[in-house]
């Protein structure tokens, strides 16, 4: 989707909602936003998708009269509301200044030109742009050498409706005005923080973002949801065509049951939140795991696979359908994921293929019986690791790999609890559709 494409459903979607925008969890969440912020007074802050002002005028409270936060937004009606509120603070907020711009494209901006900030924000926004790298590219060069840029990403679970929505829209080439997929936990936000240049100092899990922490849904609401999303709000011109509504409608009520574990589908109200900082030398950092060529090694037990990666590895998937838990002798089978480019196998003489169905193939030592990897046909780029074969020792980044998925929970071993700890849980797999066994 193109940025002017972006920008227009941008305007289609908030502008009726502009009035009533205050009077949502938005408020109170921008309260929690900042506090995570050390603003010092005299600061410059660049506020971007600014909305009706909630975090800007909280910013331009910490700067004081010394300081400026300049706030922009595409939305007129967001802008009306924010020009409202600051003409009744007064002289108050003299040190704010509200300019109508595409954030994709401050560099059009005349106001812009030339101008650095010491620290700029991005609330409830980011999962609306098509590159998230890229854009988040663009804003760092309007920050100050050292200067400090916070933003957050929503949960996978967090507006599930939504979530299914755009699942559909990508199986079927369709458009849709967010992209949040890419959006997977605290390391996905981290990774296209360094992606961009930028040096995380912190991702957080922020809770109760609007306020009900988490919820169930009946496996039977798919089509009220579809109904309320195709066909009552601001995509229903996406669907319009009824040969793509009536396909639409099949893949939505499938990708909603690959949600649901004993007959619910989980929402989870968090987004998460990251703060980053560009080098004080103004330029590009670099992870250190990208500096080294070998970021770990891994092997079996008898030492007949032996491997390295030149990535790093991705969090911990638990897979707990059937074939895993009686090759693992276990309720279910870790694992992590890296690019087919990065993984060498150096030593394989034992490295045995193993094809339970056509679905995917798996390979195991010989010598020792270690499962090694999983990988599939319909994503040939990437391959799966188990993660007990990964010499943690050899670990070259900051953080270690964390589990943040279930898949095949609808197989589950009755025996296994599941830790409150805020994983994706899926009763089948987002990827279920594309596993067809022969």
């Amino acid at each position: 989707m193109s940025s002017k494409r972006q920008a227009a459903d941008a305007i289609r979607f908030y502008d009726s909602k502009s009035w009533d925008y205050d009077a949502t969890w938005h408020s109170d969440f921008t309260k929690r936003f900042i506090s995570y912020l050390d603003i010092q007074s005299g600061q410059h802050i660049l506020d971007l998708a600014c909305g009706t002002g909630l975090l800007t005028f909280r910013e331009a409270d910490s700067v004081g009269a010394e300081g400026q936060v300049v706030g922009v937004d595409v939305t007129p009606g967001m802008l009306a509301v924010a020009a409202h509120k600051q003409k009744q603070g007064g002289e108050k907020y003299s040190n704010v200044t509200f300019l109508k711009g595409d954030i994709l494209h401050l560099d059009e901006m005349e106001e812009l030109r030339g101008r650095t900030f010491d620290v700029i924000t991005v609330a409830s926004a980011l999962v609306l742009f098509p590159d998230t790298i890229a854009a988040i590219e663009h804003w760092a060069e309007f920050l100050k050498p050292a200067g400090v840029i916070a933003m957050d990403a929503t949960h996978p679970r967090n507006l599930v409706p939504g979530m299914v929505l755009e699942r559909v829209a990508r199986r079927l080439d369709l458009p849709i005005p967010y992209n949040r997929s890419w959006s997977r936990s605290e390391a996905t936000l981290k990774q296209a923080l360094e992606s961009a240049g930028l040096e995380v100092e912190q991702v957080v899990t922020v809770g109760n973002q609007a306020g009900y922490g988490r919820r169930f849904y009946e496996m039977e609401q798919w089509d009220d949801f579809f109904v309320e999303n195709v066909i009552v709000k601001d995509v229903a011109r996406t669907f319009a065509n009824n040969d793509i509504r009536r396909e639409a409608q099949g893949v939505y009520k499938e990708e909603w049951e690959k949600l649901a574990i004993d007959g619910k589908v989980e929402e989870v109200d968090s987004v998460f939140l990251g703060v980053a900082r560009k080098p004080a030398d103004g330029s590009r950092f670099v992870p250190k795991s990208v500096k080294n060529d070998i970021v770990y090694k891994g092997g079996c037990r008898c030492g007949g696979v032996q491997y390295t990666s030149s990535a790093p590895p991705s969090d911990i998937t638990l897979c707990h359908c059937r074939a895993c838990q009686q090759i693992s002798g276990s309720g279910f089978l870790p694992f992590i994921h890296v690019p087919q480019s990065s993984l060498s196998f150096t030593h394989s003489t034992t490295r045995t293929s193993l094809n339970l169905s056509s679905a995917a193939e798996r390979t195991f030592c010989s010598s020792c019986g270690t499962p090694v990897s999983m990988s599939y046909p319909f994503d040939p780029e990437k391959i799966s690791l188990t993660m007990a074969t990964v010499d943690l020792e050899s670990l070259t980044t900051d953080k270690w790999p964390k589990v943040t998925k279930h898949i095949f929970l609808k197989e589950k071993a009755n025996w296994i609890v599941l830790a409150e700890d805020g994983s994706e849980q899926w009763g089948t797999s987002e990827f279920a559709h594309l596993l067809v066994q022969k």
